[in-house]
């Protein structure tokens, strides 16, 4: 296959649209609507053209450069064995939230904390990518990408007025196939994204927001260094990483990561996985030296059925004074034949938090988790206040195609803390372990998000958001101790995404 600007390398089951596998009938039930249609926080990180329209490898058309018409586009130049594309992603944002942090009093705000924001973001990345054939199975490959990103306006977050402008992707590799054996290798390395699973805790290799803008947004995920050797034959796959994660300097945190990552994903009903991590070096003091081990899986139980499939994913994580564990189960039927095709998914997540009678940390440790809502994004204002660990949550999700170019996404999330008086985040970097803290009754939240997508082709698409946070008992005991009374939280925002 060949690429506009990369094939962004996962780890993971490919059920993405990205053409990874042969089609069969368990992986076209799994059809979703906002992963063929580009649009931030619809579907997080960089979602390009290419995982939606690959140029075949029979592809003959010259590129634009040479017949001087950009109906060849993404093709730039072909000459024999040389292919360069091209690729443009952005998006224009405004976002409006009242009661921001449920109206946190005075004495528990953060820093740089603004009632009632209301902000603008955007970015706008290019880039270019390069495929050159050496011999019938093996090819070399390389790519580059620039990106702007903007914040006006102060945020939800305290980020106020940046624009930021740098390199987002930089790589090249080799990739060999010989078809008729089933054997693949692919060895790359640079500045690239690299993803596992449905981004439990490998996803997002970047850091937004602070100095960089377009916090909400997120654009940026490519890893600043990702070092991957990927082996294959047939249905299964292993894969080695080394991954160093591109921080912006205010939130580096000295994280490095090693790991491999084994998957089978055979035609049948069943997909497994598993992924090993280990970190050398972090300057999260629970981090550092930090053991993860990951099991995942997804099944279609009913072979006449093959809309119906549950999934899941266990991990636990250890090192001398650290025990934590998380998981998911998610069940869901797409209903591809119905109208409005509802796509349904029931889901409960649990990710453990500390124990404050221990000297053992026990909270979970999400690493740089990414995806979409509710993976692992979990709710449009939930993933602003909530940071996946000693957190459970139950959510279901309905997603709608009324027609052809529209999408109706609705979610209901109730949010509990897994600890009481324990914190709701992993300790900073370069700062001791705290314990209690958090909030004293489990009950966080309860939240409901609806987004309408309205696609105008593959590549252009406008997107409302709205979404209401109502404080359950631990914000509103919390607050009330403070001096003050949680209110809820309401988020209005509309979005314009391209990706060429």
């Amino acid at each position: 296959m060949l690429c506009t600007l990369s094939c962004p390398v996962h780890g993971q089951f490919a059920d993405d649209g990205s053409g990874a596998r042969p089609e069969n009938p368990y992986d076209r039930a799994t059809a979703n609507p906002t992963r063929e249609h580009w649009a931030s926080k619809v579907l997080q990180g960089v979602k390009r053209e290419i995982e939606r329209e690959p140029i075949p490898a029979t592809d003959t058309t010259i590129g634009v450069f040479q017949v001087g018409s950009l109906d060849a586009w993404p093709r730039i130049y072909r000459d024999h064995d040389l292919l360069v594309t091209g690729s443009l992603t952005g998006t224009v944002g405004l976002f409006k939230m009242w009661n921001n942090s449920f109206g946190a009093p005075p004495s528990l705000q953060s820093p740089g904390y603004k009632a009632d924001p209301g902000w603008g973001e955007a970015f706008l990345e290019p880039g270019l990518a390069a495929t050159y054939a050496l011999t019938t199975t093996a090819s070399l490959y390389a790519g580059f990408s620039y990106m702007e990103s903007a914040t006006r306006g102060r945020d939800y977050d305290g980020n106020d007025n940046l624009w930021y402008g740098n390199r987002e992707q930089l790589y090249a590799g080799l990739r060999w196939r010989e078809e008729g054996s089933g054997v693949a290798l692919d060895v790359s390395y640079g500045q690239q994204e690299f993803t596992v699973g449905n981004g439990m805790l490998v996803w997002s290799g970047a850091s937004n927001g602070q100095q960089r803008g377009a916090n909400y947004l997120g654009p940026r995920a490519a890893w600043a260094n990702a070092g991957l050797i990927r082996f294959a034959w047939h249905d299964f796959a292993v894969q080695g990483f080394t991954l160093k994660p591109n921080d912006a300097p205010a939130d580096a945190t000295g994280t490095r990561l090693l790991g491999v990552n084994a998957e089978w994903n055979g035609s049948g009903p069943l997909r497994v996985g598993g992924m090993y991590v280990y970190v050398p070096e972090s300057a999260i003091l629970t981090r550092d030296g930090l053991n993860v081990y990951d099991l995942r899986a997804r099944w279609h139980p009913f072979a006449s059925t093959p809309h119906f499939w549950v999934e899941g994913e266990y991990a636990w994580q250890s090192k001398p004074g650290v025990t934590a564990s998380g998981w998911y189960i998610q069940a869901n039927y797409n209903a591809l034949d119905a109208a409005w095709k509802p796509l349904f998914a029931l889901r409960y997540a649990s990710l453990s938090g500390d124990r404050p009678e221990t000297t053992t940390w026990e909270g979970f440790d999400p690493l740089y988790f990414g995806d979409s809502t509710p993976n692992w994004y979990q709710g449009k204002i939930g993933s602003t206040q909530f940071n996946n660990t000693n957190q459970n949550v139950a959510s279901l999700t309905v997603t709608l195609t009324p027609t052809a170019s529209q999408i109706i996404e609705v979610s209901y999330l109730y949010f509990a803390a897994d600890r009481v008086n324990s914190p709701l985040d992993i300790p900073a970097a370069g700062a001791p372990v705290v314990t209690g803290g958090g909030v004293p009754s489990k009950p966080l939240a309860n939240e409901v998000d609806v987004t309408y997508t309205y696609t105008f082709n593959k590549s252009v698409n406008v997107n409302v958001i709205g979404a209401f946070a109502a404080p359950a008992s631990g914000y509103k005991q919390l607050y009330a101790g403070n001096g003050g009374s949680a209110s809820v939280w309401w988020l209005l925002g509309t979005q314009f995404n391209i990706s060429y």
